[in-house]
C-alpha cells in the first residue's frame, strides 16, 4: 500500500523543506539511470528519448503528454487528499484507490451501515455521499521561480536568516498565485535540494463524494498478510466525483453543487495491459531520498528505521487488542491501524532491501568519487550536520510521536501553535499554520475528535512514555517528565497517568474544541485542562529544536546546489529529482521478476489464484455474491483471452513510492488499464534506490473493476460513464 496514510504521523517539529534533503549518491547500479528508473518531472518529457520508447511502445508525442501550454494527458492527473488520482470522465468521475478513499468510508460507516465491510454503490447521483476530509487538486500553471528564490538565498550570509528570506519570498509567490481566481491553491516546491523551484497552481475542489467502493473484502484482500507482496489479488479501487457550484467554480459541500468538467480526462482500455507491454504510471510521488549521502543513510539504518519499527509494533498491537473488543473502536481505530501497518511493514522491508542491495558500500565508494571533485569541503559538511542531528534522533522521534501521534494530544498541539501562529504576520508563521491553512487545520481536528477513544489514546502515549523514561539524562524530554514521574518499565507503569490524562480533558467536546480553536495564545497558555497544559510544553521544545533545525536547514540552502553540481559531474545524462508530491510521470514494461534464488514470479494473477487463496475468513475471505458469480467470469467479455481467465493485478518496472496509490497506469495510447497500488517486498527500499531487477509494482487491472460493476453490482449507468458499457453486448 503506497499511498500517504488517511492520518498523518506528525511529529509537529516543522523542519525546513532544504534540511529534508538530506541528499547524497543514487543506488549506483550504474552511471546512467536505468531503463524505467525515473520520476520525471512533466517539463523533463521533451527531453527523453523518444525514439527509444516509441520503439517500447508508445504512441503519443511529448506534447500530448504535456504540454507547457496547458495541454497533455498528464493534466488528467489529480491529487486526492495526498494520494493520486485521475478524472475518467467528463462529468469529474475520478478514480483512485479503496484505500485512498478508507478514511472517507470510515467517516461515513457506523455500526449499523459499515461501508468498509459492505462497500458502497451510488446508483444515481442523488446518491451520492460526501467523501470527508477529501479534496482534489488539479495543475492549473506550473511556473519556474528558480531565479528568484535562489537570488535571495545567496543574498543571505546568516543561515537562519536565509531560510526565513526564502520562505518569506516562497509566500509571497504563493500568495500572489492564490489570490489569482477562486479555489486556487498554490505551492512552492523545491527539487534537486534547493538547486531548482517551481511555483505550481492548483485548482482545489472541496466537494468530493463516494461513488463505488468494494467491500473491504476485496478492497483489502489479503490484508497485511499480503502487504507489499507478490502474488496479490487484491481489488484495490474506488471512484468518487468532484462537484463545484452550478458557476463551475470551487466549493464546499452543497446540494445545489454540479460535477466538475475538467478540461482533461484519460479514457480507459477495453482490452488490459499484456506481458512486455509498454505501460507509464501518472501521478504524485510524495518522497524519495534517492540522493542520500552514506552518513545519513548508515543514521536511517541504524537509528531511524529500528526506532520506529519498535514503536509502531507496539502501537499495531494495542489498537488490534482494542478494536477486537469492542465493534465502535474498532471502526475508529480502522484507519489508525491500517496506516501503523503499512507504515511499520515498510519500515521492515526498508532495512531488508537496503541491506540485500549492499547500498551502504556502494554509496561509500562512490562518495570517494565525488570527494575527488569537492574542492569547498562540501561533503565534510553535510557530514557533521548529520552527526549533530544523529545525536538528538531518539529524543526528537519520541518527542515528535507524542505530540503528532494518532491521539487526541495531537489535536491540543495544533490547537496551541495555531494560536502562537497567529500572533505573528501570515508571512513570518511555520509551514502549515499560515491562514490559508485553517479549514485544514480545523478538518484535521475534527478527524482527531472523530476517532478518538480514551482507553487507546491511554496506551498509545503510555508506549513513547516508557521509551522517553530510559532516554539519557542529556536527550530526556522536559515535557513529560510529569508523566513519567521517576518511574521505569513497562507501558502498564505509565498507563494509569496517561489514562487520567485523557479522562480529564475537556477536548472532547466539538463545541469546546472549535472555542479554542479561536481562542488566543494567552488564553491557551493559562488553561488548567491538562492536554493543553502539556501540549503548551511540547510546543515550547518544539520551537526551541526548530530554531535549530532552521539554522541547519539553512546552512543547506547553499550545501545542496553545490553537491547537486558535483553530483552532475559523474553522473551522465538527465537526473531526475526526488520525489516531492508533485506531478511526475514514469515509463515502464509489464514484466515479472526473481525475487530470490530459483523462484520466478510471473507478471499477472488471477481470479483462479485469488480462489485458492479463498480461506473464508479474514483477510482471505470474499462475499458470497461474489463467490456466486465467480464461475461464469471466464466466460466474460473482461477475462484474459489468453489465460482464459480474469486477471486481477499486474506487474511492472515502474519507478514509483508512497503518494503513486491510485495512479494511473495507461498503456501506449494512453488509455487507463490499471492503477497502481502497492510495490513488492523487494523493492520497498526503492525510496533509496532503484534497482532493475527488484524495483516492482503492483496494478490493480480494471477488468477486475468492470467485471465486479457488471457481474455483481450490475452498475449499468457506471459502466455507461466509463465508456465501456458497450463491451457487455459482445458477452
Amino acid at each position: 500500500m503506497q499511498g500517504v496514510p488517511s492520518w498523518v504521523m506528525r511529529s509537529h517539529l516543522r523542519v525546513p523543506l532544504a534540511s529534508t534533503l538530506l541528499l547524497a549518491l543514487t543506488c549506483g547500479f550504474s552511471p546512467r539511470a536505468s531503463a524505467d528508473e525515473g520520476q520525471w518531472m512533466p517539463e523533463q518529457i521533451a527531453d527523453l528519448d523518444h525514439e527509444e520508447l516509441r520503439r517500447r511502445g508508445l504512441e503519443r508525442t511529448a506534447t500530448e503528454l504535456w504540454d507547457p501550454a496547458g495541454g497533455g494527458l498528464m493534466r488528467a492527473a489529480v491529487n486526492l487528499s495526498g494520494c493520486s488520482a485521475s478524472f475518467v470522465s467528463a462529468d469529474g468521475l475520478v478514480i483512485t484507490n479503496h484505500h485512498c478513499a478508507y478514511s472517507a468510508l470510515q467517516a461515513r460507516s457506523t455500526v449499523d451501515r459499515d461501508l468498509l465491510k459492505d462497500g458502497f454503490l451510488a446508483r444515481t447521483r442523488a446518491e451520492e455521499e460526501p467523501a470527508p476530509g477529501k479534496t482534489v487538486r488539479v495543475v492549473a500553471r506550473i511556473d519556474d521561480v528558480t531565479a528568484e528564490l535562489r537570488a535571495v538565498a545567496e543574498a543571505e550570509t546568516d543561515d537562519a536568516a536565509r531560510l526565513k528570506a526564502v520562505r518569506a519570498k516562497e509566500r509571497a509567490l504563493v500568495k500572489a498565485c492564490d489570490e489569482e481566481a477562486p479555489g486556487r491553491r498554490c505551492e512552492v516546491a523545491s527539487f534537486f535540494g534547493g538547486s531548482q523551484y517551481r511555483r505550481i497552481a492548483y485548482q482545489e475542489l472541496r466537494d468530493v463524494r463516494l461513488v463505488y467502493a468494494p467491500p473491504s473484502s476485496i478492497g483489502e484482500f489479503g490484508g497485511e498478510v499480503d502487504n507489499w507482496m507478490w502474488p496479490r489479488h487484491t481489488g484495490d479501487f474506488s471512484i468518487l466525483r468532484a462537484y463545484v457550484g452550478p458557476d463551475g467554480e470551487p466549493r464546499d459541500h452543497h446540494q445545489d453543487n454540479v460535477p466538475y468538467r475538467p478540461e482533461h480526462w484519460l479514457k480507459v482500455a477495453s482490452e488490459g495491459a499484456r506481458p512486455g507491454d509498454f505501460v507509464a504510471v501518472l501521478g504524485y510521488p510524495g518522497h524519495t531520498t534517492r540522493y542520500l549521502w552514506a552518513d545519513a543513510l548508515a543514521a536511517r539504518i541504524e537509528v531511524s528505521l529500528p526506532q520506529t519499527i519498535d514503536l509502531y509494533g507496539e502501537w499495531i498491537a494495542i489498537a488490534e487488542e482494542l478494536g477486537a473488543a469492542d465493534p465502535e473502536v474498532a471502526i475508529k481505530v480502522a484507519a489508525t491501524k491500517k496506516s501503523l501497518a503499512n507504515r511499520h511493514k515498510n519500515s521492515r522491508g526498508m532495512l531488508a532491501g537496503i541491506e540485500a542491495m549492499g547500498l551502504l558500500e556502494r554509496r561509500r565508494a562512490e562518495e570517494t568519487e565525488l570527494a575527488r571533485g569537492d574542492s569547498e569541503g562540501v561533503l565534510a559538511e553535510l557530514a557533521a550536520i548529520t552527526a549533530t542531528r544523529r545525536a538528538r534522533s531518539h529524543a526528537s522521534f519520541l518527542r515528535g510521536q507524542a505530540a503528532g501521534g494518532p491521539t487526541l494530544l495531537d489535536a491540543a498541539v495544533d490547537l496551541v501553535r495555531w494560536a502562537r501562529e497567529r500572533e505573528r504576520a501570515d508571512a513570518d508563521r511555520a509551514p502549515g499554520y499560515l491562514e490559508r491553512d485553517r479549514d485544514v487545520l480545523w478538518r484535521g481536528i475534527e478527524r482527531r475528535l472523530r476517532d478518538h477513544d480514551p482507553e487507546l489514546a491511554a496506551q498509545l502515549l503510555a508506549a513513547v512514555l516508557r521509551r522517553a523514561a530510559a532516554l539519557p539524562d542529556d536527550q530526556r524530554i522536559a515535557a513529560l517528565e510529569g508523566l513519567i514521574a521517576g518511574k521505569a518499565g513497562g507501558r502498564e507503569v505509565f498507563v494509569a497517568a496517561t489514562r487520567r490524562l485523557f479522562a480529564s480533558t475537556s477536548l472532547t467536546a466539538e463545541a469546546r474544541l472549535r472555542e479554542l480553536f479561536d481562542a488566543d495564545a494567552a488564553t491557551l497558555r493559562a488553561a488548567k485542562d491538562p492536554l493543553l497544559r502539556l501540549a503548551n510544553a511540547l510546543v515550547d521544545e518544539l520551537e526551541a529544536a526548530e530554531a535549530i533545525s532552521e539554522r541547519e536547514g539553512g546552512r543547506l540552502l547553499n550545501l545542496n546546489p553545490a553537491y547537486f553540481k558535483l553530483l552532475r559531474g559523474v553522473r551522465p545524462g538527465p537526473l531526475y529529482p526526488d520525489a516531492n508530491g508533485t506531478l511526475r510521470l514514469s515509463f515502464a514494461s509489464v514484466r515479472g521478476y526473481r525475487p530470490r534464488d530459483g523462484l520466478e514470479a510471473l507478471p499477472q494473477t488471477t481470479l483462479a489464484g485469488q480462489l485458492a487463496k479463498v480461506t473464508g475468513a479474514p483477510p482471505f475471505e470474499l462475499p458470497e455474491r461474489v463467490l456466486a458469480k465467480v464461475s461464469g467470469a471466464a466466460g466474460t467479455v473482461w477475462a484474459d483471452p489468453v489465460l482464459e481467465d480474469l486477471v486481477l493485478c499486474l506487474l511492472s518496472d515502474a519507478d514509483t513510492t508512497g503518494g503513486n496509490s491510485g495512479s494511473a497506469v495507461i498503456n501506449g495510447r494512453g488509455e487507463v488499464v490499471g492503477l497502481n497500488f502497492d510495490r513488492v517486498w523487494e523493492n520497498i527500499a526503492g525510496d533509496v534506490a532503484y534497482h532493475p531487477s527488484r524495483s516492482r509494482n503492483v496494478i490493480v487491472d480494471l477488468r477486475y473493476l468492470f467485471w465486479l460493476l457488471d457481474q455483481v453490482e450490475d452498475a449499468s449507468a457506471l459502466l455507461d460513464e466509463l465508456g465501456v458499457a458497450g463491451l457487455r453486448g459482445e458477452q
